[in-house]
């Protein structure tokens, strides 16, 4: 097999996977959370948060009210994951993380397995 015939079945594999259900719900999810007003929201506010959170602790020692930062970081973090659209957004994202990951880790087995197999018969010779 030629590496033009592996992308095309890359492709053909690609083409199975955006019609499966998960990657449907992945997308339909993705679309409430894009659509929603008060979760786009919660999202900018959340951003906001990590970042002035992430830049605090870079100097936690020396930076003022760090607890405070922190404490907002986190109550703003539940308040995003407790919120029921972006948890059924954040659910079909690892669905389908896990439907990619399991694909990939029968790839990397069968080439493993063949590897080995040739590995084995050149000692034989």
């Amino acid at each position: 097999m030629n590496f033009t015939k592996i992308i095309v079945k890359t492709y053909e594999l690609v083409d199975v996977i955006k019609k499966s259900d998960t990657y449907k719900n992945y997308l339909s999810y993705e679309f409430e959370v894009l659509n929603n007003k008060d979760l786009k929201q919660l999202l900018s506010e959340f951003k906001i948060k990590k970042e002035k959170f992430e830049e605090a602790y870079k100097h936690k020692d020396y930076y003022p009210e760090i607890d405070k930062i922190k404490d907002e970081y986190q109550s703003i973090k539940i308040n995003l994951m407790n919120n029921s659209i972006f948890k059924s957004y954040k659910a079909s994202e690892k669905e389908l993380d896990f439907y990619i990951n399991e694909i990939e880790n029968k790839l990397k087995q069968v080439v493993n397995l063949k590897e080995k197999h040739d590995k084995s018969n050149i000692r034989l010779i």
